[in-house]
């Protein structure tokens, strides 16, 4: 099975690509500071670049997994994120409290397929 590497850096690789399946490293917005909100927004107009540059879009996605400073937070996330999310094509998500480096509310990864 071949397996691809993308952005290689010697801990991890933005991105690994196994049998059309796109497996996207953990990113936090580059903004410290800003609300929850605008933090959700600008990472997620991030992840939107990154699908368009490896092939994938939004109705793509097959797995989130978002680690948040205070699971408190989550609702906050969510005004944005649901907005954000394809109707009927809700990705498989898990959203759990973790440390997150000072100024970050959140971390978030993704899975999803190629475009055909």
């Amino acid at each position: 099975m071949k397996v691809e590497y993308f952005e290689s850096g010697a801990t991890f690789s933005r991105v690994a690509k196994c049998n059309g399946i796109l497996y996207f490293c953990g990113h936090v917005d580059g903004k410290k500071g800003a609300t929850i909100q605008e933090q959700a927004k600008n990472l997620l107009a991030r992840y939107e670049e990154l699908f368009e540059q490896y092939g994938t879009d939004k109705e793509h996605l097959i797995s989130v997994t978002i680690y948040i400073s205070d699971i408190n937070l989550v609702a906050g996330l969510n005004e944005v994120y649901n907005q954000w999310i394809v109707p009927g094509k809700a990705p498989a998500r898990v959203c759990v409290e973790a440390k997150i480096p000072e100024g970050y509310f959140f971390e978030m990864s993704v899975i999803a397929a190629e475009k055909d």
